[in-house]
């Protein structure tokens, strides 16, 4: 039998079972594995058609000709349902390739895990705890953009416009090396080498090297100056410098994966200084000792501060 007899065959039984009126067995004895998985998957997406007056146009008649003959050449009459069973399959093809090419490629770490990778034209990530970056594939040749949650550190090779989303603005470069921290109460970003333009609200602001600026809770941008090379983290400490002691204690959290009881503690003192990111005891000391506050573990992770 040849290979186009083999096709009508396994359409015509194909049809058939679209249609119910035969069953997954039977279906198996007339066609691969492996093709069975696959129009198992396809059947997910007719139910959805059914319920269509599907339109006699020349898609649906080119498909009514090509499977309207058995392997004997007997023809096969095939009802409005299979019509659009068969239909369905093939736009529900369709649709998966698209939607599988248009996916975002989605890249996030866990509690105290960092993670270092190459973009597609080679910019470096450094992705630190919790964090997650968002960005497209098919898109980025054309239009160099992601999306941000939680911390990162980049190194962007010199090319197009580079831009980072986060919920509080967004950081545009051409080649240069920042750094970009971001949560619900605070935002922060760091020049390093380079320029970085940033755009919060009505507020823009033109950063070179050594410069920064940040913003906690709903206050405005401030400037920030910086004389390190690279941000402490990458090197397992993170520092802070005047910020409210919320936003260190939801730093702990994303390192440890812990959770703190803090009903019993003011979270808007202000705290500089520095924690170790590998040791959760010598980092509970180095954050609480100094503010006088006291902590103890209630088991389950969960640490309570008095």
């Amino acid at each position: 039998m040849g290979k186009e007899s083999l096709n009508k065959e396994e359409n015509y039984f194909l049809a058939k079972w679209l249609a119910n009126e035969i069953t997954d067995d039977n279906l198996k004895g007339h066609i691969s594995a492996e093709d069975f998985v696959a129009y198992k998957k396809m059947q997910k997406g007719i139910d959805v058609f059914e319920a269509l007056e599907a339109p006699m146009d020349e898609s649906f008649l080119k498909i009514k000709n090509q499977l309207s003959k058995n392997k004997k050449g007997k023809i096969i009459q095939l009802n409005a349902k299979w019509i659009t069973a068969i239909a369905a399959s093939v736009v529900l093809l369709i649709v998966s390739y698209v939607g599988f090419n248009n996916r975002d490629t989605v890249i996030n770490t866990d509690f105290g895990k960092q993670k270092t990778f190459a973009l597609l034209d080679g910019s470096e990530v450094n992705l630190n705890a919790k964090s997650t970056i968002t960005y497209n594939k098919n898109k980025w040749e054309g239009k160099r953009e992601l999306s941000l949650k939680g911390e990162a550190f980049f190194k962007v090779k010199k090319g197009s416009t580079f831009t980072v989303n986060t919920t509080s603005g967004s950081i545009t470069v051409v080649g240069t090396q920042f750094n970009i921290k971001v949560s619900d109460t605070y935002f922060e970003v760091i020049c390093y080498e380079g320029k970085v333009e940033v755009i919060s609200g009505s507020e823009i602001f033109l950063l070179q090297q050594g410069e920064g600026v940040r913003k906690i809770e709903a206050n405005n941008l401030e400037k920030l100056k910086q004389t390190l090379k690279n941000p402490t983290w990458l090197t397992g400490e993170s520092s802070y410098h005047k910020v409210p002691l919320k936003v260190v204690i939801n730093e702990l959290e994303q390192q440890f994966g812990v959770e703190f009881d803090r009903a019993l503690i003011d979270e808007s003192m202000i705290y500089t200084g520095s924690f170790d990111n590998k040791d959760l005891n010598i980092a509970l000391a180095s954050v609480f000792k100094p503010m006088g506050i006291n902590y103890k573990s209630t088991g389950n992770n969960k640490i309570e501060l008095r």
